[in-house]
């Protein structure tokens, strides 16, 4: 069973991050279809075991704006970088990201897949505000493009008021699995 303390981590998103999204494959030069984690966030956000395994299967709810996608998604290592990929997220909405747009991971820490993964992207155009307010929260913290918060960091209660562990319109939509958010 998966550690209680909660855990969001924040990615600032970079071109080669663009190719999860079907709106920029034609415009990006990147092949991956995964937003890149560094070593230190996967060994955070994934149980040692899966870590040692080099990845696993997780359920992945993904946000952003009205859009949600409740999948499977893989968080693995190939090579000498960690990903979350996955299927393509589908939808023109999606056009609205771009790099240095943000996407947080919100988790238990050390997750070995009994509770779904959240992942809420924010994006400048559309939301402007909180992204300002996210660029600010972010400022020096992050490294490698990527922040670790701790449900004990002020960080994690200012990120945690702004984005709820799952909205009830995604949780009961499709229960895959029985778990608790945090």
């Amino acid at each position: 069973m998966s550690n209680s303390s909660g855990l969001i981590i924040v990615r600032s998103l970079t071109d080669s991050d663009m190719g999860l999204f079907s709106a920029h494959r034609r415009a990006t030069t990147s092949k991956q279809r995964a937003i890149a984690l560094t070593a230190p966030a996967a060994e955070q956000l994934l149980h040692p075991d899966i870590v040692r395994d080099k990845g696993a299967e997780f359920d992945c709810i993904c946000l952003y704006g009205p859009v949600n996608n409740r999948e499977q998604r893989r968080i693995n290592k190939g090579g000498k970088n960690w990903r979350l990929g996955g299927r393509q997220l589908e939808g023109e909405i999606f056009a609205g990201l771009d790099s240095k747009d943000f996407a947080l991971i919100r988790s238990v820490r050390h997750n070995d897949g009994s509770t779904p993964i959240l992942l809420t992207f924010v994006g400048r155009r559309s939301q402007r505000l909180i992204q300002a307010g996210l660029a600010a929260t972010l400022d020096g913290a992050l490294q490698q493009s990527v922040a670790i918060f701790h449900d004990n960091s002020p960080e994690f209660e200012t990120l945690a008021e702004l984005f709820p562990p799952v909205p009830a319109r995604v949780a009961i939509q499709r229960p895959l699995q029985q778990a608790a958010f945090i």
